[in-house]
């Protein structure tokens, strides 16, 4: 496998410093997958740039990282299994709904788990899905609105993973506590 640098603000591309630094004061560092995105400005801008739109979206920040955590686990990325758990649980995420969703299962919670259920048949049939799967999502309460931004947060979601399985970025400390592995699943 390739390796790619993990950049800091000092030594990533001048166009790759705002996002760096905006991730800095976000979550008071800078995660090692975005420091490697920041190879590539385009790259680790749109991802901070969506980042923010979604956090203005319909979608609760416990929502995004359902979302996030059906995508990570559907592109078997353990690296974002880890960092949306710890995310997810940040946001005051039901513990076990998170532990439902790290196990592949659909939380208890009737919304969260047609949101995740949805997510997942999004991304493992790569957007082709049913009437019946839309229904569904719409049935447990979310807007059509809603529904698309679940399209936008699979997107953001899966530039993660895409870029960790390319890049094996290394598991920041912070979300050692929540690592992940398939055989986990």
């Amino acid at each position: 496998m390739s390796k790619f640098e993990i950049h800091t603000i000092d030594s990533a591309p001048a166009r790759s410093t705002a996002a760096l630094g905006a991730l800095q004061q976000g979550l008071g560092f800078v995660p090692n997958l975005a420091a490697t995105m920041a190879e590539s400005p385009a790259l680790v801008c749109g991802f901070v740039d969506l980042r923010k739109t979604l956090a203005d979206g319909e979608l609760t920040g416990v929502e995004r990282e359902i979302v996030a955590l059906a995508t990570s686990i559907e592109n078997d990325c353990d690296y974002c299994m880890a960092a949306h758990s710890t995310f997810a649980l940040m946001q005051e995420a039901d513990a076990g709904a998170v532990a439902a969703a790290r196990a592949g299962n659909a939380p208890d919670d009737a919304r969260l788990g047609a949101l995740y259920r949805f997510a997942r048949e999004l991304v493992a049939n790569r957007g082709h899905i049913g009437d019946s799967e839309v229904q569904a999502l719409l049935d447990a309460g979310y807007s059509s609105g809603a529904l698309l931004e679940v399209v936008a947060q699979v997107g953001f979601t899966t530039l993660a993973n895409l870029t960790h399985n390319i890049s094996d970025a290394p598991l920041d400390d912070a979300f050692a506590a929540q690592a992940w592995a398939r055989a986990a699943a």
